[in-house]
Protein backbone atom coordinates (compact mmCIF):
# COMPACT_ATOMS: atom_id res chain seq x y z
CA UNK A 1 0.00 0.00 0.00
CA UNK A 2 2.85 1.96 0.99
CA UNK A 3 4.23 1.67 -2.49
CA UNK A 4 1.00 2.46 -4.82
CA UNK A 5 0.37 5.84 -2.28
CA UNK A 6 3.62 7.10 -3.62
CA UNK A 7 3.27 6.35 -6.80
CA UNK A 8 -0.12 8.26 -6.40
CA UNK A 9 1.61 10.88 -4.71
CA UNK A 10 4.47 11.26 -7.87
CA UNK A 11 1.88 11.17 -10.01
CA UNK A 12 -0.21 13.86 -8.78
CA UNK A 13 2.87 16.05 -8.71
CA UNK A 14 4.00 15.27 -12.19
CA UNK A 15 0.15 16.14 -13.33
CA UNK A 16 0.63 19.27 -11.12
CA UNK A 17 3.53 20.38 -12.61
CA UNK A 18 2.69 19.38 -16.51
CA UNK A 19 -0.63 21.67 -15.97
CA UNK A 20 1.61 24.24 -14.68
CA UNK A 21 3.92 24.35 -17.69
CA UNK A 22 0.95 23.99 -20.22
CA UNK A 23 -0.49 27.19 -18.77
CA UNK A 24 2.50 29.28 -19.00
CA UNK A 25 3.41 30.29 -22.53
CA UNK A 26 5.80 29.21 -24.82
CA UNK A 27 9.04 31.42 -25.30
CA UNK A 28 8.80 33.77 -28.31
CA UNK A 29 10.33 33.35 -31.55
CA UNK A 30 11.70 36.78 -31.46
CA UNK A 31 13.50 36.73 -28.23
CA UNK A 32 13.96 40.09 -26.54
CA UNK A 33 14.56 41.50 -22.32
CA UNK A 34 10.84 43.10 -22.60
CA UNK A 35 7.87 40.46 -23.69
CA UNK A 36 4.84 42.54 -23.43
CA UNK A 37 2.12 40.17 -23.97
CA UNK A 38 -0.41 42.18 -22.09
CA UNK A 39 0.06 45.27 -24.36
CA UNK A 40 0.18 47.43 -21.01
CA UNK A 41 3.49 49.78 -21.64
CA UNK A 42 2.22 51.53 -25.05
CA UNK A 43 5.63 53.40 -25.41
CA UNK A 44 7.68 51.74 -27.89
CA UNK A 45 10.59 54.30 -27.54
CA UNK A 46 10.89 53.21 -24.00
CA UNK A 47 10.90 49.47 -25.08
CA UNK A 48 13.07 49.71 -27.19
CA UNK A 49 15.22 51.57 -24.46
CA UNK A 50 14.60 48.69 -22.18
CA UNK A 51 15.52 46.03 -24.72
CA UNK A 52 18.68 48.33 -25.58
CA UNK A 53 19.76 48.52 -21.64
CA UNK A 54 19.28 45.07 -20.49
CA UNK A 55 20.59 43.58 -23.66
CA UNK A 56 24.00 45.67 -22.80
CA UNK A 57 23.39 44.54 -19.51
CA UNK A 58 24.05 41.10 -20.60
CA UNK A 59 26.78 41.34 -22.96
CA UNK A 60 28.88 42.88 -19.84
CA UNK A 61 27.43 40.37 -16.90
CA UNK A 62 26.15 37.71 -18.65
CA UNK A 63 23.04 38.08 -16.30
CA UNK A 64 19.60 37.62 -18.16
CA UNK A 65 16.81 40.02 -16.90
CA UNK A 66 13.47 39.59 -18.46
CA UNK A 67 10.24 41.70 -18.47
CA UNK A 68 7.06 39.47 -19.02
CA UNK A 69 3.69 40.64 -18.90
CA UNK A 70 0.60 38.79 -19.04
CA UNK A 71 -3.19 38.91 -19.02
CA UNK A 72 -4.02 36.06 -16.85
CA UNK A 73 -2.09 33.66 -14.26
CA UNK A 74 -4.05 30.59 -15.18
CA UNK A 75 -4.90 30.25 -11.47
CA UNK A 76 -1.42 30.21 -10.34
CA UNK A 77 -0.01 32.75 -7.79
CA UNK A 78 2.24 35.49 -9.18
CA UNK A 79 5.76 33.96 -8.05
CA UNK A 80 4.75 30.25 -9.10
CA UNK A 81 4.02 31.71 -12.56
CA UNK A 82 7.26 33.50 -12.79
CA UNK A 83 9.31 30.77 -11.47
CA UNK A 84 8.09 27.97 -14.32
CA UNK A 85 8.33 30.52 -17.01
CA UNK A 86 11.98 31.35 -16.08
CA UNK A 87 12.17 27.68 -15.93
CA UNK A 88 10.26 27.02 -19.28
CA UNK A 89 11.80 29.88 -21.01
CA UNK A 90 15.77 28.94 -19.77
CA UNK A 91 16.12 32.58 -18.59
CA UNK A 92 20.06 32.94 -17.70
CA UNK A 93 22.99 30.70 -18.50
CA UNK A 94 22.88 26.96 -17.62
CA UNK A 95 26.05 27.01 -15.06
CA UNK A 96 25.53 30.41 -13.31
CA UNK A 97 21.87 30.56 -13.24
CA UNK A 98 22.28 33.50 -13.03
CA UNK A 99 18.20 34.42 -14.28
CA UNK A 100 16.00 37.41 -13.12
CA UNK A 101 12.33 37.18 -14.54
CA UNK A 102 10.08 40.52 -13.56
CA UNK A 103 6.35 39.45 -14.23
CA UNK A 104 3.70 42.17 -13.96
CA UNK A 105 -0.20 40.85 -14.88
CA UNK A 106 -2.55 43.99 -15.09
CA UNK A 107 -5.45 44.93 -13.17
CA UNK A 108 -8.41 43.36 -14.93
CA UNK A 109 -11.16 41.22 -15.37
CA UNK A 110 -8.78 38.25 -14.61
CA UNK A 111 -8.58 39.68 -10.93
CA UNK A 112 -6.13 42.21 -8.94
CA UNK A 113 -3.17 43.37 -10.57
CA UNK A 114 0.12 41.01 -9.54
CA UNK A 115 4.20 41.94 -9.83
CA UNK A 116 6.42 38.64 -9.44
CA UNK A 117 9.85 38.19 -9.54
CA UNK A 118 11.66 35.13 -9.73
CA UNK A 119 15.56 35.07 -9.06
CA UNK A 120 17.83 32.33 -10.68
CA UNK A 121 20.25 30.89 -7.85
CA UNK A 122 23.11 32.95 -8.95
CA UNK A 123 21.60 35.87 -8.47
CA UNK A 124 19.96 34.87 -5.01
CA UNK A 125 22.38 36.84 -3.01
CA UNK A 126 22.91 40.25 -4.77
CA UNK A 127 18.12 39.90 -4.88
CA UNK A 128 16.91 38.39 -1.53
CA UNK A 129 13.51 38.75 -1.17
CA UNK A 130 13.56 41.88 0.90
CA UNK A 131 14.90 43.83 -1.54
CA UNK A 132 12.67 42.38 -4.24
CA UNK A 133 9.52 43.23 -2.25
CA UNK A 134 10.62 46.73 -1.69
CA UNK A 135 11.30 47.36 -5.35
CA UNK A 136 7.70 46.36 -5.80
CA UNK A 137 5.97 48.41 -3.04
CA UNK A 138 8.25 51.71 -3.23
CA UNK A 139 9.04 51.57 -7.27
CA UNK A 140 6.46 49.73 -8.94
CA UNK A 141 3.28 49.71 -7.08
CA UNK A 142 2.80 53.59 -7.07
CA UNK A 143 2.95 53.68 -10.63
CA UNK A 144 1.06 50.99 -11.48
CA UNK A 145 -2.55 52.14 -9.26
CA UNK A 146 -2.11 55.33 -11.15
CA UNK A 147 -2.10 52.88 -14.65
CA UNK A 148 1.70 54.06 -15.48
CA UNK A 149 2.95 50.41 -16.08
CA UNK A 150 5.69 51.68 -18.37
CA UNK A 151 7.21 54.28 -15.28
CA UNK A 152 6.40 51.37 -13.07
CA UNK A 153 8.62 49.12 -14.84
CA UNK A 154 11.70 51.57 -15.48
CA UNK A 155 11.85 52.62 -12.18
CA UNK A 156 12.39 49.02 -10.97
CA UNK A 157 14.67 48.83 -13.77
CA UNK A 158 16.58 51.92 -13.06
CA UNK A 159 17.32 50.24 -9.37
CA UNK A 160 18.02 46.64 -10.92
CA UNK A 161 20.89 47.33 -13.62
CA UNK A 162 23.33 49.05 -10.61
CA UNK A 163 22.63 46.08 -8.49
CA UNK A 164 24.04 43.62 -11.79
CA UNK A 165 26.45 45.92 -12.13
CA UNK A 166 27.53 45.59 -8.39
CA UNK A 167 27.31 49.12 -8.19
CA UNK A 168 25.33 48.45 -4.64
CA UNK A 169 24.38 51.98 -2.33
CA UNK A 170 25.86 49.96 1.03
CA UNK A 171 29.05 49.62 -0.36
CA UNK A 172 29.50 53.64 -0.54
CA UNK A 173 27.97 53.66 2.65
CA UNK A 174 29.77 51.31 4.48
CA UNK A 175 33.41 53.48 2.63
CA UNK A 176 31.86 56.67 3.69
CA UNK A 177 31.41 55.27 7.70
CA UNK A 178 35.12 54.11 7.47
CA UNK A 179 36.45 57.35 6.74
CA UNK A 180 34.67 58.97 9.33
CA UNK A 181 36.06 56.32 12.07
CA UNK A 182 39.46 56.60 10.43
CA UNK A 183 39.85 60.70 11.27
CA UNK A 184 41.92 62.85 9.60
CA UNK A 185 45.11 61.40 11.03
CA UNK A 186 45.61 59.18 8.03
CA UNK A 187 45.23 61.71 5.64
CA UNK A 188 48.31 63.63 7.56
CA UNK A 189 50.79 60.18 7.00
CA UNK A 190 49.64 59.56 3.65
CA UNK A 191 50.66 63.36 2.79
CA UNK A 192 53.93 62.88 4.41
CA UNK A 193 54.46 59.46 2.81
CA UNK A 194 54.26 61.37 -0.93
CA UNK A 195 56.18 64.20 0.16
CA UNK A 196 58.90 62.05 1.12
CA UNK A 197 58.79 60.30 -1.63
CA UNK A 198 59.16 63.22 -4.28
CA UNK A 199 62.29 64.08 -2.40
CA UNK A 200 63.77 60.71 -2.55
CA UNK A 201 63.18 60.88 -6.01
CA UNK A 202 64.30 64.17 -6.72
CA UNK A 203 67.42 63.35 -4.38
CA UNK A 204 68.43 60.20 -6.49
CA UNK A 205 68.15 62.50 -10.10
CA UNK A 206 70.64 64.49 -8.37
CA UNK A 207 73.07 61.55 -7.52
CA UNK A 208 73.10 60.22 -11.22
CA UNK A 209 73.59 64.25 -12.96
CA UNK A 210 76.73 64.48 -10.45
CA UNK A 211 77.56 60.81 -11.58
CA UNK A 212 77.48 61.33 -15.07
CA UNK A 213 78.87 64.69 -15.00
CA UNK A 214 82.37 63.13 -13.19
CA UNK A 215 82.29 59.89 -15.80
CA UNK A 216 82.58 62.67 -19.14
CA UNK A 217 85.10 64.72 -17.47
CA UNK A 218 87.82 61.65 -17.09
CA UNK A 219 86.92 61.48 -20.92
CA UNK A 220 87.55 64.88 -22.11
CA UNK A 221 91.47 65.43 -20.02
CA UNK A 222 92.18 62.10 -21.71
CA UNK A 223 92.02 63.24 -25.12
CA UNK A 224 95.37 65.28 -26.60
CA UNK A 225 94.96 68.94 -27.74
CA UNK A 226 92.82 68.64 -30.76
CA UNK A 227 92.64 64.94 -30.87
CA UNK A 228 88.97 63.94 -31.77
CA UNK A 229 87.90 60.67 -30.03
CA UNK A 230 88.21 57.38 -32.21
CA UNK A 231 86.04 56.87 -35.25
CA UNK A 232 86.13 53.13 -34.42
CA UNK A 233 84.32 54.07 -31.34
CA UNK A 234 81.90 56.72 -32.69
CA UNK A 235 80.03 54.06 -35.81
CA UNK A 236 79.40 51.64 -32.57
CA UNK A 237 78.35 53.89 -30.63
CA UNK A 238 75.64 55.35 -33.35
CA UNK A 239 74.97 52.23 -34.36
CA UNK A 240 73.63 51.16 -31.14
CA UNK A 241 71.52 54.06 -30.81
CA UNK A 242 70.58 53.68 -34.20
CA UNK A 243 69.70 50.14 -33.32
CA UNK A 244 67.52 51.37 -30.30
CA UNK A 245 65.88 53.98 -32.24
CA UNK A 246 64.40 51.04 -34.94
CA UNK A 247 63.52 48.75 -31.92
CA UNK A 248 61.42 52.00 -30.55
CA UNK A 249 60.09 52.11 -34.30
CA UNK A 250 59.21 48.76 -34.67
CA UNK A 251 57.63 48.88 -31.17
CA UNK A 252 55.36 51.78 -32.41
CA UNK A 253 54.49 51.03 -35.90
CA UNK A 254 53.01 47.17 -33.54
CA UNK A 255 50.82 49.31 -31.17
CA UNK A 256 49.44 51.21 -34.75
CA UNK A 257 49.03 47.97 -36.17
CA UNK A 258 47.08 46.68 -32.85
CA UNK A 259 45.04 50.25 -32.61
CA UNK A 260 44.58 50.15 -36.37
CA UNK A 261 43.13 46.02 -36.17
CA UNK A 262 38.97 46.33 -36.42
CA UNK A 263 36.82 46.08 -33.62
CA UNK A 264 35.75 42.50 -33.06
CA UNK A 265 32.65 41.58 -34.76
CA UNK A 266 31.29 40.08 -31.33
CA UNK A 267 28.92 43.00 -30.66
CA UNK A 268 27.82 42.22 -34.38
CA UNK A 269 26.69 38.55 -34.02
CA UNK A 270 25.24 38.87 -30.61
CA UNK A 271 21.83 37.74 -30.39
CA UNK A 272 19.77 37.70 -26.98
CA UNK A 273 19.35 34.36 -26.51
CA UNK A 274 17.95 32.33 -22.96
CA UNK A 275 20.72 29.78 -21.87
CA UNK A 276 18.78 27.44 -19.77
CA UNK A 277 19.00 28.54 -16.51
CA UNK A 278 17.34 27.22 -12.89
CA UNK A 279 15.40 28.43 -10.65
CA UNK A 280 15.01 28.18 -7.18
CA UNK A 281 12.51 29.85 -4.51
CA UNK A 282 13.84 33.49 -4.49
CA UNK A 283 12.14 36.30 -5.13
CA UNK A 284 8.98 37.85 -4.08
CA UNK A 285 5.17 38.85 -5.54
CA UNK A 286 2.89 41.67 -4.42
CA UNK A 287 -0.76 42.49 -5.19
CA UNK A 288 -2.37 45.77 -6.06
Amino acid sequence: MKVLHRIIFFALVALLCGRGFAQVPERPAQASPVVDMAGIINNDSLVTALNAQLDSLSKKTQNQIVVVTVNDLGGMDGKQFATELGQKWGIGGKSQNNGLVMLVKPKNDQGDGEIAFAVGYGLEGAFPDVFCKRLQNDYMVPHFKEGDYAGGIKAAIDEIVPVVLKDYKHVQSLADNGKKKSGSGNGWFYLAVIIAVIGLIAILRKRNKKGLNAQQQPQASNLKEGETPSQEEKPENGKEADDEDNEEENEEDEDDDEDSKPATDEAEQYKYKYGGGDFGGGGASTKF
